[in-house]
């Protein structure tokens, strides 16, 4: 007998629906050898506030790390997002915000 796959399988929703997603321009200071730096790097993320980003876009906030320090930097990497200069949406999540947010909360131990 067959079963319906159909049960499983998730029902997808609209991409119109779900968070919009922004390629963002952002000012970055960051401690290096006991030098503060500033850098104007690229951020794709869906939540908007510095704040934000930093504490809830764990992706980003990795590939900035390894932009400005090096992937094999073993010293501290404190970095801080000054601002955001300039946003533009490239499209839309299929999660909402409240629901990216939530799987921050599932990654973290």
């Amino acid at each position: 007998m067959r079963r319906r796959l159909q049960d499983s399988r998730t029902v997808a929703t609209s991409h119109s629906k779900g968070a919009p997603i922004y390629y963002m321009t952002a000012r970055v200071s960051f401690k290096k050898r006991k030098d503060v730096h500033e850098r104007v790097v690229w951020i794709v993320s869906v939540f908007e506030s510095p704040y934000e980003i930093m504490k809830y876009d764990l992706h980003a906030v990795f590939r900035l790390g390894n932009e400005l320090y090096g992937k094999n930097a073993k010293s501290e990497k404190s970095m801080i997002i000054r601002e955001i200069i300039d946003k533009k949406i490239v499209g839309h999540s299929t999660l909402s915000i409240d629901e990216h947010k939530e799987q921050y909360k599932e990654a973290l131990p």
